[in-house]
């Protein structure tokens, strides 16, 4: 047996390195099939929708600012722009202080949502207004699509902020992507009422008698004292000589 290895010994050294050879194809052929596998995998992955590089919604408010009075009704539009996506979802909770604002009327006239999954009403501690609600496809694109109109009525003065909690706006790209960017407040100062001032007391003494006549035939003609043009036309005559007579102090 020795004598027949020896005889054969380079045909047996070409076999086994054809056995080697083969054993290392092979693995190499396993490797490279599991690598493409998780390649494609990969390539599927990065194909799905990624909601950073579609977010592009804004949610806001319409006014922005504004100052108010007590007693005073405000109407404050909930708006959605969508830039170039289509949405099918907005939903959220709008937050405002209901120590200093309550809410008259809420309208949904004219809104871009068509079916709504949870109606927009105020909540039973009167300081939130949640709602949920959708647009069959094509979805909406564009801005200032609106959502609902809120009526406040004004009921003490500070800062208030009417604001959104929760919100989500959802591509209508059938894996309800939420594209919501950013949402913007509505800031608005309220203040205490303005206190009137009685025409025709032009000096401003709480009475209207004879310094108050003195003062408008000073003034008669075009006035230097506005006070005395009681009705504002820029002249002193008649006219303000009746209103003040009118409401003369006895």
């Amino acid at each position: 047996m020795l004598s027949l290895i020896k005889k054969y010994k380079y045909i047996f050294i070409i076999i086994l390195i054809l056995i080697v050879s083969a054993v290392i194809l092979l693995y190499i052929y396993r490797y490279n099939k599991s690598t493409s596998s998780q390649d494609s995998l990969s390539f599927k992955i990065t194909n799905a929708p990624i909601s950073e590089k579609l977010a592009a919604a804004v949610l806001l408010f319409a006014p922005t600012t504004g100052q108010f009075y007590i007693g005073d009704t405000i109407s404050v539009a909930l708006v959605v722009n969508t830039s170039d996506q289509s949405v099918n979802v907005v939903e959220g909770k709008i937050t405002f202080p209901s120590d200093k604002m309550e809410v008259i009327s809420i309208s949904k006239t004219d809104s871009i949502i068509t079916l709504w999954a949870q109606e927009p009403v105020v909540s039973s501690n009167q300081d939130f207004i949640a709602f949920s609600g959708g647009i069959p496809s094509p979805g909406f694109i564009g801005t200032a699509g609106q959502i609902m109109t809120i009526s406040f009525k004004v009921k003490s003065d500070g800062d208030a902020v009417i604001g959104i909690e929760d919100a989500q706006v959802l591509a209508n790209d059938g894996f309800g992507t939420n594209i919501l960017a950013t949402t913007t407040p509505t800031h608005l100062t309220l203040l205490k009422p303005k206190v009137k001032r009685e025409i025709a007391d032009i000096n401003e003494d709480g009475r209207i008698d004879l310094i108050d006549f003195s003062i408008l035939l000073t003034n008669w003609g075009t006035p230097k004292n506005q006070r005395a043009d009681s009705n504002g036309d820029g002249r002193v005559d008649g006219k303000d000589l009746s209103i003040l007579l009118s409401k003369w102090s006895h």
